[in-house]
């Protein structure tokens, strides 16, 4: 199916390269994905129903908090899923839910930056490299990003 979809001709003219990746993303109001960031310019295009998103430019890193985490999966038991943890390093993730922030845990978050933003289908939004972001989407939700490998210049030394 994604050999059928061409890459965004002005996208790759304005990064100087192809796509290194062209991703489909179909699910249901249930799927949350959690707020991370990315080390890849990133066209996010909605076909069917929306996203919100919520954005944190990368000069938030002070008061975007992590922790370490076990490196786990999730497996199908007894008609549930599970998560079982499995052997490696522990891994940095974000631990605040940007929808319901812990300010008695993590005060510092109250003083960054979020962006709220609905894409709705036949919209196209422009995610930047090292941008933190949380999504969550609509009922039979629809939509293809395009990742383009990010310049590791000084904004990656800087924010990471």
């Amino acid at each position: 199916f994604l050999d059928q979809v061409p890459e965004l001709q002005w996208a790759s003219e304005a990064f100087g390269k192809k796509p290194d990746a062209i991703n489909f993303w179909l699910g249901d109001q249930r799927a949350v994905t959690s707020m991370h960031k990315d080390p890849y310019e990133n066209i996010y295009c909605v076909v069917r129903g929306y996203k919100d998103i919520i954005l944190h430019p990368p000069s938030d890193v002070p008061w975007i908090p992590y922790k370490n985490y076990q490196p786990a999966v999730f497996k199908s038991k007894d008609n549930q899923f599970i998560i079982e943890d499995v052997e490696g390093p522990s891994v940095p993730w974000i631990c605040l839910d940007p929808l319901d922030p812990d300010l008695n845990s993590f005060p510092q978050y109250a003083k960054s930056t979020p962006i709220k933003v609905r894409v709705n289908a036949g919209d196209v939004l422009y995610l930047p490299s090292l941008w933190f972001h949380h999504l969550r989407q609509s009922q039979g939700c629809i939509s293809v990003n395009f990742w383009y490998d990010m310049e590791f210049d000084a904004k990656y030394n800087y924010f990471n």
